[in-house]
């Protein structure tokens, strides 16, 4: 009996330890699953905060060219952009007048200068039609590559036609894909002379978005104390008028129009 009762109690004393161990082990995975699941909100949470901070102040930043692609861009218009313009026109007076100059003379005798360039985003149809009401995640992935350049004749400001150059993040790969505009140029130097005047603009840090699938173009800028506004130049229908709405409201009534059309431009 002593020795059965010695042996009972052996293992019931070895069974009490394996229960210890499973209790440790069972503990274990409870903190390291309370661990992992820990990390995981803190990852949520990280991700939140940064969507979350996508507001204006990226925005503003990411739609505002740099100094240095401002000034590349003007120079590749003046230097290579006129000089080639005047190769292509040589003794053609009315191609001349169709890009904007009032006379053959003004490209071939006079001075040709580049003003301030437009910088240009372009937004794709299939991004616009998934836009979900953060604009600064539509813009966060974009780099001014393109700039509309105006130009006048040497002590006028009044720009007559325009250079649209193309930078390809070196000297040999920018190109200057466009001549002329004259229409649309003109209407953006325009705006630009008046909002110069506007107390409440902050800055003349102006910049294009075009929307080649519906044909739209606006004119942006930022309006005191930091809201980005956008004021249509093409595309809108004469009975709209030209009226300056915050940029949020404007994607967002392109994005409803996006989902109802398709590739094909307007």
């Amino acid at each position: 009996m002593h020795r059965n009762y010695s042996i009972s109690r052996s293992v019931v004393s070895e069974q009490s330890h394996l229960c210890l161990r499973g209790s440790h082990i069972l503990l274990f995975a409870f903190s390291l699953l309370a661990c992992i699941t820990g990390m995981a909100v803190a990852a949520d949470t990280g991700d939140s905060k940064q969507q979350g901070e996508l507001t204006f102040e990226p925005l503003n930043k990411t739609l505002i060219a740099s100094e240095e692609g401002l000034s590349l861009a003007k120079t590749v218009a003046q230097t290579i952009g006129v000089e080639t313009l005047r190769r292509f026109i040589t003794k053609d007076a009315a191609y001349a007048k169709r890009l904007g100059f009032e006379s053959l003379s003004q490209v071939t005798d006079g001075t040709l200068v580049a003003l301030p360039p437009f910088p240009v985003f372009r937004i794709g149809l299939t991004p616009l039609q998934r836009y979900d009401g953060n604009a600064a995640m539509l813009f966060a992935r974009k780099r001014v590559l393109q700039f509309v350049v105006p130009i006048a004749v040497e002590g006028k400001q009044e720009a007559l036609s325009a250079i649209t150059v193309r930078l390809g993040g070196d000297r040999k790969s920018d190109k200057i894909i466009q001549w002329g505009a004259r229409n649309l140029i003109r209407q953006l130097s325009r705006r630009r002379g008046e909002l110069a005047k506007d107390k409440e603009i902050s800055s003349l840090a102006l910049f294009v978005i075009e929307i080649p699938a519906l044909n739209r173009l606006y004119l942006g800028y930022t309006r005191a104390p930091g809201k980005i506004m956008l004021m249509p130049v093409a595309g809108v229908k004469p009975s709209e008028g030209i009226v300056e709405q915050p940029i949020e409201d404007v994607l967002r009534a392109l994005a409803i129009e996006a989902r109802t059309v398709d590739e094909k431009p307007r």
